[in-house]
């Protein structure tokens, strides 16, 4: 499905990410939320990951390399958010964990996240936004069955 006319649908996706995450960066400096968005984001995944979650897996989740994961544990656990355990028999590997402290200020994230996507999915209607969702969803699905392919 493709028409060259028409914006591609990585780059709307894309797009709209940016600036989801930018008016949601300035809603936590709004409310001195003291992370960024990017730190947000691997809270974020770190928080519905279940199970002893490692550096690798992060990387792995947030796509990112394994040295940038280590840098914001480093600074997420300065600031109390994450706390590492390291692995019985295994000196090299760390678990990371969300801190109380860290479910303490998601509580707050998650009240301005409300407030945040309310006005960002003003005037859609419930059928479109439930068929926005599956459509992405289906989306993620087939871009990790490519990634496994691999």
């Amino acid at each position: 499905m493709s028409n060259r006319t028409s914006p591609s649908i990585g780059y709307v996706i894309g797009t709209t990410r940016r600036l989801i995450l930018k008016v949601l960066g300035n809603a936590f400096v709004k409310h001195d939320i003291p992370i960024t968005i990017e730190q947000y984001i691997f809270l974020h995944g770190l928080r519905s990951m279940e199970g002893d979650v490692t550096q690798q897996d992060m990387a792995n989740h947030t796509c990112k390399d394994k040295s940038a994961v280590l840098r914001t544990i480093d600074v997420l656990e300065k600031q109390e958010l994450v706390k590492r355990s390291q692995v019985a028999g295994d000196r090299r590997k760390n678990t990371i964990s969300a801190t109380e402290q860290c479910d303490r200020l998601f509580d707050r994230i998650f009240e301005i996240e409300e407030g945040v996507f309310k006005a960002l999915t003003e005037d859609i209607s419930n059928e479109d936004y439930e068929t926005t969702i599956r459509v992405l969803r289906q989306i993620q699905q087939n871009a990790n069955a490519l990634q496994s392919s691999k």
